[in-house]
């Protein structure tokens, strides 16, 4: 009978563990609930999330650019495979190879002078003083946008005549000074001169001081034509700070296309081996025009340019 009596109480305590673990149950649905709900809404606006490379976003996110530095590149056709550096997608600029030609004992003749006039590169032409067509030749040359020099008479070892105008070493100084100004005169627009002979001249110091003082307060460039190995030009030249340059090649000391071809294949090579060639012709040989003219696309192709001496002092000292 006492067995009977306690089953009431127990069914009670069984039923209220019931509805307690019920209840705890809801509650932590409720709980996981409210967790779901609110962690998505906070990825989206709540601060920046996770980084997905790919997806905009902040600047600072964005995924950086990939860079292929080893990767083997074929170069396009005609490309040198030794200009392609870095990546393969830029070429290594070539050394620019720069010739100057200059056409000297220009004076005698207009028709002569004409055919290099209308050469369509630089080409710088150099006037003798005194003579028929000096001063007309000088005002075409100008006004054809070539460029101009003295071509200055200048004592020899042989005892050959210069022409009017020479310089001698017998002169005072101020025959010397007299005979530039005279000179300059009829070729108003020179950038300045070089020897026309003067293996005896530009030898003796005296003389190439007065010309080198002259030149300085002209502003006048001087080119050695380089008619003897003895010349002081560069030594004086330096010490009145003279802009100096001089001549590596005579185009034609034999005047048949043959020779002047092969004298400007020396030339060339001349400019790459020290970036740049001066080289001297005559204007009494016309075949130079010829030569040149056949060969201007070429040496464009090869990276050979042809300039004026002013050009290519204006350059010289850039790179200095």
């Amino acid at each position: 009978m006492s067995d009977g009596r306690k089953q009431p109480g127990n069914t009670r305590k069984s039923r209220k563990r019931v509805r307690s673990a019920i209840v705890l149950l809801t509650v932590i649905a409720a709980c996981l609930v409210t967790v779901l709900t609110i962690l998505p809404s906070r990825e989206e606006g709540g601060g920046p999330g996770p980084v997905r490379f790919g997806e905009s976003g902040p600047a600072q996110f964005s995924q950086p650019e990939r860079v292929e530095q080893d990767a083997p590149q074929r170069p396009a056709p005609g490309v040198d495979p030794a200009a392609v550096v870095g990546s393969g997608r830029q070429e290594r600029p070539s050394p620019r190879v720069r010739v100057a030609v200059v056409i000297d004992d220009v004076g005698y003749s207009l028709e002569e002078l004409q055919v290099f006039l209308d050469f369509p590169a630089p080409v710088s032409l150099s006037v003798l003083p005194n003579l028929p067509y000096s001063r007309e030749a000088a005002r075409r040359i100008v006004e054809a946008g070539k460029e101009l020099l003295l071509h200055l008479p200048m004592e020899a070892v042989n005892g050959n005549d210069p022409g009017p105008g020479v310089i001698r070493t017998t002169h005072s100084e101020e025959e010397i000074r007299s005979l530039l100004d005279s000179n300059f005169s009829q070729v108003p627009r020179a950038v300045g001169m070089n020897n026309h002979m003067g293996s005896r001249a530009t030898a003796d110091e005296r003389v190439m001081n007065v010309v080198m003082e002259y030149l300085q307060l002209k502003r006048h460039v001087f080119l050695d034509s380089r008619t003897t190995t003895e010349t002081l030009g560069a030594a004086t030249a330096r010490t009145y700070a003279v802009p100096y340059l001089e001549r590596d090649i005579f185009l034609d000391n034999e005047p048949q296309i043959e020779e002047i071809e092969k004298a400007l294949a020396s030339g060339i090579e001349v400019a790459r081996k020290k970036g740049y060639a001066i080289l001297i012709g005559h204007v009494r040989n016309p075949q130079i025009v010829d030569v040149l003219g056949r060969s201007l696309s070429e040496l464009k192709r090869s990276g050979v340019e042809l300039v004026s001496l002013s050009a290519l002092l204006k350059e010289m000292g850039e790179d200095s």
